[in-house]
């Protein structure tokens, strides 16, 4: 069975050389972080008047809540404490923090640790999380009740320690991708601004998560978190968005901003954008996304299935491929109807014809009525000559006709910073 304690319980302990006679008070407890490995403790600080001295966790040779920590010499270094490389300090750099629970999607702020001895050493193996904030929750912490909050073991959460200069352990985007991005805005929002920075800077890593992520937040995130970088940053995450979300976002911006920033994306982005730009935003022109897929008729099936098999960029919602002549719309395919047609064949032999499409002005509301009739995914914008120049998709028509109060995403489970359910 292993021995565990909890950090709590040991902080401001005695601690006693080899005759018993004590010698100072544990301040805290000093580990370092390992990607994929559990925080092995490296020492414990001895509190004196003249600051913290390191004891080296070798020298410790007892660690127990109902009695002084014994060492095995009377003897200790009374030079200063300094932080090596790696090194975080349990209460003061952990405890009363976040860190997230990547299991369960939430952030939670930690209440206390748990130690557990293994082999020759001591881990940290368990967070315990801060109750919520609610009666039953302050009513615990007055009555000092013992085994308050959550455990959860520490494999399942990413500690945000960008605080600690001597972490040397930046967030990972390897633990985030666990998560949704709309998992990781919900936690953004739920943050800090100094916790939301550093978590979006570790999804930075990965340029389509970071963008996903962005498309996510709410607009005052969006706004707080794109405002702080220079333009060629704030470009960066343009240029791998949506070009409709990433027009929402640019016009968020200062107008100072906004040209900029437009001419640091790409050719081909700069180009969507200025288009999108060009529509009122409840209109399906100020709607629309202008990347979709669109043949020409007389392309054999075959042909576009091997396009699409060898495209670097596909749009993130692929229901349908349509079918143009001399860019007008003439008609439209299923992606399953496409895989079942003989690839011998032309577009224009098997599609369907007289698709359902909307002009750039039409609204909200009949661009809704539209695709519930007709139970569309997506729905084609067209000019009045019928070009093709875009399509709304439900999603993007969703969230532009949610009402604002019922945007926050929030799930009982997250609806407070803490270990236990929100009560109803």
């Amino acid at each position: 069975m292993l021995s565990t304690v909890r950090l709590s319980r040991i902080l401001g302990r005695p601690i006693v050389g080899p005759s018993g006679n004590q010698i100072g008070r544990l301040g805290d407890c000093v580990v370092r972080l390992v990607d994929g490995g559990l925080p092995s403790l490296t020492g414990i600080l001895l509190r004196l008047q003249g600051g913290d001295v390191f004891i080296a966790a070798g020298d410790v040779v007892t660690l127990a809540e109902e009695e002084p920590v014994k060492l095995s010499a009377d003897k200790v270094d009374v030079r200063p404490f300094e932080r090596r490389s790696g090194e975080v300090l349990l209460d003061r750099d952990i405890c009363q923090r976040a860190v997230i629970d990547v299991d369960r999607a939430r952030l939670v702020r930690v209440n206390d640790l748990e130690l557990a001895r293994e082999g020759a050493g001591w881990h940290v193996v368990a967070v315990i999380a801060s109750p919520p904030v609610t009666l039953r929750g302050v009513l615990s912490r007055l009555l000092r009740r013992d085994g308050l909050g959550e455990r959860i073991d520490w494999q399942q959460v990413a500690p945000l320690t960008g605080h600690v200069p001597s972490a040397g352990r930046p967030l990972t985007t390897v633990l985030l991708s666990r998560l949704k991005p709309a998992e990781i805005a919900d936690i953004v929002e739920s943050a800090s601004h100094q916790e939301g920075e550093e978590i979006l800077r570790a999804v930075g890593a990965d340029d389509e998560l970071e963008a996903d992520v962005f498309e996510e937040l709410d607009e005052e995130h969006r706004l707080e978190f794109l405002i702080e970088r220079t333009d060629d940053e704030a470009a960066d995450v343009l240029s791998h968005m949506d070009p409709d979300h990433a027009v929402d976002l640019l016009l968020e911006l200062p107008q100072k901003r906004r040209r900029p920033i437009l001419e640091l994306l790409p050719a081909d982005k700069k180009r969507n954008v200025e288009q999108l730009l060009a529509y009122g935003a409840e209109t399906a022109g100020g709607l629309m996304n202008n990347e979709f897929v669109a043949r020409p008729e007389d392309e054999a099936v075959g042909t576009t299935i091997e396009a699409l098999r060898e495209a670097e960029d596909v749009p993130a919602i692929l229901t349908d491929v349509y079918v143009t002549n001399s860019g007008r719309l003439t008609g439209w395919l299923t992606l399953a109807a496409l895989l079942r047609a003989e690839p011998s064949a032309r577009l224009g032999d098997v599609m369907q014809r007289d698709p359902e499409a909307v002009y750039p002005d039409a609204d909200l509301p009949g661009i809704a009525v539209q695709m519930a009739d007709y139970n569309l995914a997506t729905l084609p914008v067209v000019t009045r000559e019928g070009v093709l120049v875009g399509i709304v998709t439900y999603d993007d028509l969703i969230e532009a006709m949610l009402p604002d109060e019922w945007r926050w995403r929030g799930r009982p489970s997250s609806a407070v910073i803490g270990g236990e359910q929100a009560e109803q």
